[in-house]
């Protein structure tokens, strides 16, 4: 029942403040920063149905993850596993630039998967945010991986000629560095 209601709290303060805003999250990255142990609460809220609580909460969970590792390390295997089932596409942007920053950390295993849902991401996203930091994403696996290197070609080659600019500037890039 506690940790119900303390997850429920945090969903309550992520909720708070303009939609524009960090709102609350700050306050949440302190309490977890005092209380680890409540970390995933914070981290279920990733899957939380309302946008703005699972924003909030992704902004907060890279801000702990950045800030520091040991609240990666023991939940590198559910951001893959779990929490890309997450239907919020600020969600996958934040899991494509955690992926991207912490590359290094996953098994090959978690990497394979890593790639795969990428390249899905990449593939379905219609905001250029996510093609432009999944393109980041692809190309980094790519350089570790060079068999995965003709599908990040592939998807650099349909991006191209993006009517965005800073899609089709990166997948131009991507083209001549690989």
């Amino acid at each position: 029942m506690t940790n119900a209601r303390s997850a429920s709290d945090f969903a309550r303060e992520l909720a708070a403040g303009k939609p524009n805003s960090l709102g609350n999250t700050l306050n949440v990255v302190r309490t977890v920063s005092g209380e680890p142990k409540r970390f995933p609460q914070l981290l279920a809220l990733l899957l939380h149905q309302e946008p703005l609580v699972a924003m909030r909460a992704m902004n907060a969970t890279k801000r702990l993850m950045r800030g520091d590792s040991t609240f990666f390390h023991p939940h590198r295997a559910s951001l893959v596993a779990e929490y890309s089932k997450t239907t919020h596409t600020v969600v996958k942007l934040g899991l494509i630039t955690l992926y991207f920053d912490f590359t290094n950390e996953f098994t090959p295993a978690e990497l394979r998967r890593v790639k795969v849902l990428t390249l899905r991401w990449v593939s379905e996203a219609i905001d250029w945010m996510i093609l432009v930091q999944g393109l980041k994403l692809l190309e980094k696996l790519a350089k570790l991986d060079p068999a995965f290197e003709p599908k990040v070609l592939a998807v650099a080659k349909r991006l191209r000629n993006d009517s965005r600019k800073a899609v089709s500037t990166k997948a131009k890039g991507i083209i001549s560095r690989l």
